[in-house]
Formats: structure tokens, C-alpha cells, sequence
């Protein structure tokens, strides 16, 4: 019995020590992503949202200096132009001739197959994508699994009171960084689950 109760243990410590250093490296890369690099040959800017605005204001004065397109995904269903220039502090006409409204998603997976969509549609496949330093990893993910063809280039905007490795100092990003580790695990395994096996 003790021997049972001893590998079960060691079991847990092994356990928790991969866990740690997993999470410790997506932190790491988080962090890496607040300063992104400059976008190069872009045809397109998507921005996903979320509990900041700072994502729609960033992807909105970046499709603006770029001159691209814009399709901000996951949008409120009674959203109008008027709301979204009223956030960005724009005017409508801009929001109205420039950028598109998506509505249909509700999630990061989502914002995957919204996005995927929306690049088909407009014949676009380099796209910069436009959110939170800690939500980047899992939005990257989700749209390379709805648009496998597609080039993804990362814009991350800052949204957490701390810089992601100094993630212990702040609890709320803290429990910001844990969670969305904890959900782009969570999505991996789905998508693993998922893929049928190869013959």
C-alpha cells in the first residue's frame, strides 16, 4: 500500500512539474508577443474581441495606417458602426466604408471559423491578427485549425495591469494568464480528440 501511495505521489510532483514549466513557457511567450514585430505584406487586419477595447481601437488605427481591410469578429449582435467609432473615436464613415462587423462568433473557435469565412470570401490569406498579449497563443491556434492555407501574423496589444511575466505580482492576471493557459490546453486536446487518425 505504501508503495502504491509512494509512485502515486511522485506521480502528482511529476505532474505538477510539467505543468509548471508549460505554463511558465506560455507566459514566456505571451510576454514576447506584447512587442510585435512590424507587419509585413499583410493583406488584411482581423481583430478579436474581448473584455478590452484596446484590441478594437489597436486593430482599428492599424488597418487605418496600412490601409487594409478590417474584420472585427465577435461583435455584439446589436453592435452598429456608430458603437464601434464611438469606442475608437473615429468617424462612422470610416467604420461604415472600411470595416466589417462580424457577428456570428461567440468564442475563440469561433472567431476561427468567423475569420476563416470572412478571408475566403474577400480572397485574403496574410492577415494580421489583433489581440490580448495572453489570448494570442489560443486565437493563433484557432484560426490555423479553420484556415490551415492561411499566414497569421501576430499584432498583440497589451491588456493586462502587468507584463505577463510578472504575472505572480498582480492577482488578476494572475488568474487572467492561469485561465487562458488552462482553455488553449483545453483546446488542443478538443482538436486532438477531434482529428480523425491517419490510415
Amino acid at each position: 500500500m505504501r508503495f502504491i501511495l509512494r509512485v502515486f505521489v511522485i506521480l502528482i510532483a511529476a505532474a505538477l512539474l510539467v505543468a509548471g514549466w508549460d505554463f511558465s513557457r506560455f507566459v514566456a511567450r505571451a510576454d514576447r508577443a506584447v512587442t510585435p514585430d512590424p507587419p509585413i505584406q499583410a493583406e488584411a487586419v482581423a481583430s478579436l474581441t474581448g473584455a478590452s477595447d484596446a484590441r478594437i481601437i489597436s486593430a482599428i488605427q492599424l488597418a487605418d495606417s496600412l490601409d487594409l481591410p478590417l474584420l472585427i469578429s465577435g461583435v455584439n449582435v446589436d453592435a452598429t458602426p456608430a458603437d464601434i467609432a464611438r469606442v475608437a473615436k473615429v468617424d462612422v464613415d470610416k467604420i461604415e466604408c472600411c470595416v466589417t462587423l462580424g457577428k456570428a462568433a461567440a468564442s475563440t473557435e469561433g472567431n476561427g471559423d468567423e475569420v476563416a469565412d470572412w478571408a475566403r470570401r474577400t480572397k485574403v490569406d496574410r492577415i494580421i491578427v489583433v489581440t490580448s498579449e495572453y489570448h494570442m497563443e489560443r486565437a493563433l491556434f484557432e484560426l490555423k485549425r479553420a484556415m490551415p492555407e492561411g499566414h497569421f501574423i501576430p499584432h498583440a496589444v497589451m491588456t493586462t495591469k502587468v507584463r505577463p511575466a510578472d504575472w505572480y505580482r498582480e492577482t488578476s492576471t494572475a488568474k487572467t494568464l492561469i485561465e487562458e493557459w488552462i482553455k488553449y490546453r483545453l483546446a488542443g486536446l478538443r482538436t486532438a480528440a477531434l482529428t480523425p487518425e491517419k490510415t
